[in-house]
């Protein structure tokens, strides 16, 4: 018997949910600053944030309060365009967001199990509650470097650990990612998922305990944080 617990919010259409889930995001950095004054906003890559991210750039907020970091990274240089990096930098980075300070994952290291001792000291440097996670998902079921069957993935779902090295079936394959533990610090957690065949794989996986397949399934066996999910076809 499974034990995933979530919300899901489908919107009809995908400039719709932009709106709504950038004008949460906005409202929860927003109470972030108010009471702690700063907040952690931690972002996923890949095309589906695009939109989000340009949305969120023009929130009128106090964005040099605002530290911003990754979910995962490619090992690769920050001017590369497989990186989360870049896309961070390009697309959130931008109009009243150019203010906010990114923490980036990829480091001077030559391989990415070489920069997690580094990595680590710097993350710690982060609030261990993290204010919002925003996650995506591949058709795979894999979330953040959490990828299925990989040799890494039971030890990112397990450790206490603030990062590990993960590897992907596809290139480039050294990637790091925070670890479960430490994403699971997040006052929210939401994952942002656009078309039917991603519902579909969500859907899947919400009825299976089998996180070894889907690790999607490892972001929703808590009631805290609650993984929020924001949906459009």
């Amino acid at each position: 018997m499974n034990n995933n617990h979530f919300t899901l919010k489908e919107f009809p259409s995908r400039e719709e949910l932009v709106d709504v889930l950038s004008a949460r995001v906005t409202k929860d950095l927003e109470e972030a600053i108010a009471l702690k004054g700063f907040a952690t906003l931690v972002l996923s890559g890949g095309t589906t944030p695009v939109k989000f991210l340009n949305k969120l750039s023009f929130s009128a907020i106090a964005w040099e309060k605002v530290r911003v970091t990754l979910v995962d990274e490619r090992w690769v240089n920050p001017t590369n365009n497989k990186s989360n990096e870049k896309l961070i930098r390009d697309n959130l980075l931008q109009n009243n967001a150019k203010k906010a300070r990114l923490i980036p994952l990829k480091n001077d290291a030559i391989k990415a199990e070489f920069g997690i001792v580094s990595l680590e000291v710097m993350l710690k440097g982060l609030s261990m509650e993290l204010d919002v996670v925003v996650l995506g998902m591949g058709l795979d079921g894999h979330t953040a470097s959490f990828f299925p069957h990989s040799h890494e993935l039971k030890h990112a779902l397990t450790t206490n650990d603030l990062c590990c090295a993960s590897t992907a079936v596809l290139e480039p394959k050294e990637r790091i990612t925070l670890t479960r533990s430490f994403l699971l610090g997040a006052k929210d957690l939401i994952l942002h998922i656009e078309g039917k065949e991603k519902k579909e794989v969500f859907q899947k996986a919400t009825h299976s305990d089998d996180e070894t397949s889907m690790p999607i399934i490892a972001m929703m066996q808590q009631k805290e944080p609650l993984l929020e999910v924001y949906y459009a076809n």
